[in-house]
């Protein structure tokens, strides 16, 4: 099992690294993480929800994801509330209380879920979430070192020397454990280091000294290695990419949700992402805004249109600026908004930006579904392929009420084939439209040729963004083993 310091050390990733090192030496293999907080979400094969950041772990394990991987998923609504996704499927919105008193109930599912999991792998790499020593929780923990015992795992302690002062942070998380749980923690490791290791000798002897657990190792910064970080609030302000051909930008929402929509440009070379927040308004030409998903569309909305960005985004659209908005951001793009069963917020109906014509209304049964999707002959200029077949997936509680005429994209069940819909709206002139897909750029025909519309690209990546994500987690197998060698001591 490998737990933290604290939220954003860089668990999920050594976690994805020890999982393919695993694959990669012939072991059936697979994560879990008892709960995750995360508005990041991907749609398993039958159609439930986990963390985005154990999809890819299942990806580094290179096992199909199944929802008993994360079996509670927290996905925030703010005001202290989430959704509270069990088993891949929603159960309800809690407040704090409320999902203290659900827990204890859900706990003995979650025990029977992982040992029933973990009979069909010969290994299972566990995550813990945040602190293991939130004290002021430690009776309701089934995700820390409560889940470790459960589970008959030992613990690598994880601590990320960038955030400064790690080697108080592991002895202060050590020191505060009950004992029972200190004996959980075997091993102590260091994250995002930069430098000369010789230097972190004299702390790893008094460390040990003081804990008599080891530090077994260090984990070098991994740089410009092009994987995706789960954590939205990591990417505002955020600038990826040098010398651009092509410059997009993505509009941070408060609520963030599936940031993931934009990893497929992180390896295209001349591509540059700007993350801008609310507060902030870009310098420069930019080719294309994206408005991503969200959590929270109507209260989003209504925190866009209170911001300094606001303004330099109704100026970029006068001046007929390429936007693009996914499933929540498309949402936004329409000229009504209704909620009359009060899903997303307490009212009924709200003007949205106007962008598209279509209607949209928010009902309380979500969709959560993978699909086949074909952009219908000439929907979207760009894109001359159609009917090919692309894939994405869908996370959502709007339904699109179109003012006239059907939509740009016509929808198929993953696995039957059956026809579910034609979704999406187009201005006239091609360059705003928006989708309720998610992972569509995920698909290089059509990345590709969005890309171009904007510029002839002098480079591409010569590997599509499967490959270089699979290229990206063998090197990270090697560089996580290389620091914490745990398949070693089993």
């Amino acid at each position: 099992m490998v737990l933290g310091t604290g939220s954003g050390v860089g668990k999920s990733l050594v976690v994805a690294g020890l999982c393919r090192y695993a694959k990669n030496k012939g072991l059936s293999v697979a994560p879990f993480k008892a709960q995750n907080m995360s508005n990041n979400a991907a749609v398993t094969r039958d159609g439930g929800e986990i963390g985005r950041a154990q999809y890819l772990q299942a990806q580094a394990a290179g096992t199909e994801p199944d929802v008993r991987m994360n079996p509670i998923l927290l996905k925030p609504l703010g005001d202290g509330k989430s959704q509270v996704i069990f088993l891949g499927r929603p159960l309800g919105i809690y407040d704090i209380r409320g999902y203290r008193d659900l827990k204890v109930r859900l706990a003995p599912q979650i025990v029977e879920v992982f040992h029933e999991y973990a009979r069909s792998f010969d290994l299972v790499v566990l995550e813990g979430a945040g602190s293991p020593a939130e004290i002021n929780l430690l009776e309701e923990d089934l995700v820390n070192t409560r889940m470790a015992r459960w589970a008959g795992a030992d613990a690598l302690l994880l601590g990320d020397i960038e955030q400064g002062g790690v080697f108080a942070s592991l002895f202060g998380t050590w020191s505060l454990l009950p004992q029972e749980d200190r004996q959980v923690i075997r091993w102590m490791g260091i994250n995002k280091f930069r430098g000369d290791r010789s230097l972190l000798d004299a702390g790893f002897r008094a460390l040990e000294g003081l804990t008599g657990v080891p530090v077994l190792g260090v984990l070098e910064h991994l740089g410009d290695l092009p994987l995706p970080d789960e954590d939205s609030y990591r990417v505002r302000g955020k600038k990826i990419g040098g010398d651009e051909q092509v410059r997009l930008a993505v509009i941070v929402w408060p609520h963030l949700s599936n940031r993931s929509d934009f990893d497929p440009f992180l390896g295209d070379p001349g591509v540059r992402l700007d993350f801008l927040s609310l507060d902030e308004t870009p310098v420069g030409a930019i080719d294309c805004v994206f408005l991503p998903g969200t959590r929270q569309t109507v209260g989003d909305l209504e925190a866009f249109r209170r911001s300094p960005l606001y303004g330099w985004f109704e100026r970029y659209r006068k001046e007929k600026g390429r936007v693009v908005g996914i499933c929540g951001g498309y949402q936004m793009m329409a000229g009504d908004i209704l909620d009359p069963a009060n899903i997303e917020s307490s009212r009924p109906w709200v003007n949205g930006l106007g962008i598209l014509p279509f209607s949209v209304r928010f009902e309380k049964e979500k969709l959560a579904r993978r699909v086949h999707v074909r952009v219908r002959e000439g929907a979207l200029p760009f894109f001359s392929e159609a009917p090919s077949s692309l894939e994405g997936y869908e996370i959502r509680h709007g339904r699109t009420l179109p003012h006239s005429g059907g939509g740009i994209l016509d929808l198929y069940a993953h696995d039957s084939g059956d026809f579910l819909g034609s979704e999406g709206q187009s201005s006239e002139d091609g360059r705003s439209w928006g989708v309720p897909v998610h992972g569509l750029f995920e698909n290089e025909a059509f990345r590709r040729r969005f890309l171009e519309e904007m510029g002839p690209l002098t480079q591409f990546s010569a590997l599509s963004c499967g490959d270089r994500l699979e290229g990206a987690l063998d090197e990270l197998g090697e560089k996580v083993h290389a620091a914490f060698p745990l398949l070693n001591m089993q």
